[in-house]
């Protein structure tokens, strides 16, 4: 435990002594700050006219109607995409770093179990996309009442603030198989590559539907609200989780580490 506890205060740090988290919460507060830009377009049709572009996008949007609970609906499916994107770039970064800076052999080298090691490294990522969540739900929240959105009401945020943090949780697990890419990749590129390519394949499964069997379709699905998932789907999610984190445990343990 005492080896755990170690290796989490020493990713701790090296995130700390970072730019990495001033990056991702600038990510974060980018992500609210642009939808309650296109709210607050919407809702000023003089500011509109003058906007055309953007303004033609909001109204597309229906933004000008929204209500609290249209409003942390669409939070929830920032979470399942934008949020995606965010947790793949940390979780790169964390398990990727040591491949790039040359210190995986280093890291190796010390008495400290593999396990010890990987697990440190992803409590510190669920910590992180974890802490951005929460950074994202609450600007969120007061950007809607700066707003004086329709519709607010204790049971409507109970129910979107729920929506939100389970679409997250939801994208979390899914982003754990991203850490061996990052591993077998030696670094950052193979991963937000293959996290393209698993949003593009996300589209197409739903648009097949077949996305309640798609991991990364899945809390795009749930974010929507429109059709509730069969335990499967959750299943499939944790399921995905839990690969991820195996094969790349078994990776670090048995992969040639001569870098």
């Amino acid at each position: 435990m005492s080896n755990l506890t170690d290796m989490i205060w020493v990713e701790y740090r090296k995130a700390i002594c970072s730019r990495m988290p001033l990056w991702t919460t600038l990510g974060a507060l980018f992500m609210p700050m642009g939808i309650g830009f296109l709210i607050f377009v919407a809702k000023n049709p003089e500011i509109s006219r003058k906007l055309g572009l953007i303004s033609a996008k909001a109204d597309l949007l229906a933004y000008s109607s929204t209500d609290w609970a249209t409003y942390l609906g669409l939070f929830s499916q920032l979470m399942a995409a934008g949020g995606f994107i965010l947790f793949v770039l940390i979780t790169s970064w964390i398990f990727g770093r040591e491949f790039v800076d040359g210190t995986l052999k280093d890291m190796l080298a010390t008495p400290v179990h593999r396990a010890s090691i990987l697990l440190a490294k992803y409590l510190v990522m669920g910590v992180w996309c974890a802490g951005l969540t929460l950074v994202i739900l609450t600007l969120s929240l007061v950007m809607g009442s700066v707003m004086y959105l329709p519709g607010a009401d204790l049971s409507v945020f109970m129910r979107g603030c729920l929506s939100v943090l389970i679409s997250a949780c939801l994208t979390i697990m899914t982003v754990t198989p991203f850490a061996l890419f990052a591993s077998v990749g030696r670094g950052y590129l193979l991963p937000v590559g293959i996290a393209v390519l698993a949003l593009m394949m996300a589209n197409l499964a739903m648009i097949a539907g077949w996305g309640e069997y798609y991991p990364w379709a899945i809390p795009g699905i749930y974010a929507q609200g429109k059709s509730a998932l069969a335990p499967v789907s959750f299943g499939l999610v944790m399921i995905t989780s839990l690969a991820g984190m195996t094969t790349t445990y078994y990776w670090w343990k048995f992969a040639d580490q001569s870098r």
